[in-house]
């Protein structure tokens, strides 16, 4: 008899259970699916969320509100307070940060997603040449929901593109790892479109500098297994070799050296030849073993130049530090940083070239 009371009792916790946690209304409820940050004045903050309005006749629209604060609890305070439904946070899709604001660092708003149990840990960041609050209120997307289109802009580069995958989950992974800065895609409004202009490179939670579009190829080589993308090479005597990309990958050697770490990357890259064009009109075959060796230079040469300009800025959103520690029990981390910008780091390309009848 016993057992069976404890049953029915458990039987009826789990059925009633769920009313113990808050449910929602879909009609009933603002979903936040946009969150922006900028810096306005010496102290406060301009923030902006985005949310999508749903009417009865299936069609939808988005809502942009803007208010002022000291910390994103206090914004979104002042907003609730603004809005007919109470505003909730498990549809963020996309968090952005103004250039000012990101160079003043992004950690006490980043730390709000990341403590929220609502958000996912896949949400979008991107910093912004501008302002957010600009990006989000653009006309051209008024009849829109502006922060899905920012972030399947971001996922669809990613994915096809020359972007390295980033994400909430990532940007967290790279800002509490010894020897790694974080990298967040930069963004800007221009005219009537939103544009990827690059690549953000951060110091902790401070924004540093940029990689520009032109060096995206080499650096998502560099941190990512690539598949795609299509690079134009102009290599001796003004001959030009379009490449598509199968696959590559980086591999990392680290050395030490008297306590001081010296790095190997070999660079292994598999690509299909898309566009031959000879500086000489005349026809001539494609000789493979010649532009793979012009190619290998070529990206080594880029390489080092990239790797030059992050040691230049003194940020590391290749990790060389991390795999440093990996491999050397007596890292020291205010000595990496002394080594840093004088560290030896040799970079070695391995192209394959798969040629196309079309243009032998």
């Amino acid at each position: 008899m016993i057992h069976r009371s404890v049953f029915c009792l458990f039987l009826i916790l789990l059925l009633s259970g769920c009313s113990i946690l808050p449910t929602y209304i879909v009609n009933e409820i603002d979903m936040s699916q946009g969150v922006g940050y900028d810096l306005t004045g010496k102290k406060a903050i301009k923030g902006t969320i985005v949310f999508p309005i749903f009417k009865r006749d299936k069609t939808s629209s988005s809502e942009v509100r803007t208010a002022i604060g000291k910390s994103s609890k206090e914004i979104r305070s002042i907003l609730n307070n603004e809005t007919r439904f109470p505003l909730v946070s498990g549809q963020l899709r996309v968090a952005l940060y103004g250039k000012k604001m990101a160079k003043k660092g992004i950690n006490d708003f980043v730390d709000t997603l990341h403590r929220d149990p609502a958000i996912g840990s896949l949400v979008q960041m991107a910093i912004v040449d501008g302002d957010a609050n600009e990006l989000f209120k653009m006309k051209k997307y008024k009849n829109e929901n502006i922060s899905i289109h920012v972030r399947d802009l971001l996922e669809q580069n990613m994915e096809m593109g020359l972007l390295p995958r980033t994400d909430l989950q990532s940007y967290l992974f790279q800002f509490f790892q010894i020897g790694l800065d974080p990298y967040l895609p930069f963004i800007k409004k221009e005219n009537d479109n939103i544009r990827i202009i690059g690549l953000a490179l951060l110091k902790d939670d401070h924004y540093v500098t940029t990689i520009p579009m032109e060096d995206l190829y080499i650096f998502k080589a560099l941190v990512d297994k690539n598949r795609t993308g299509l690079r134009q090479y102009i290599l001796e005597n003004n001959d030009k070799v379009v490449l598509e990309t199968l696959y590559s990958h980086a591999k990392y050697k680290v050395n030490i050296v008297q306590g001081r770490p010296e790095f190997t990357i070999t660079l292994k890259m598999k690509t299909k030849l898309q566009e031959f064009a000879p500086s000489e009109k005349q026809r001539q075959s494609f000789d493979k073993k010649k532009y793979q060796q012009q190619v290998e230079l070529e990206l080594e040469k880029s390489a080092i130049n990239i790797i030059n300009q992050f040691k230049k800025h003194q940020v590391d959103p290749l990790g060389l530090g991390a795999k440093y520690k990996e491999h050397y029990r007596g890292f020291n981390e205010k000595q990496w940083k002394m080594y840093y910008p004088n560290i030896k780091v040799t970079v070695k390309a391995d192209v394959e070239i798969q040629q196309t009848g079309a243009v032998d």
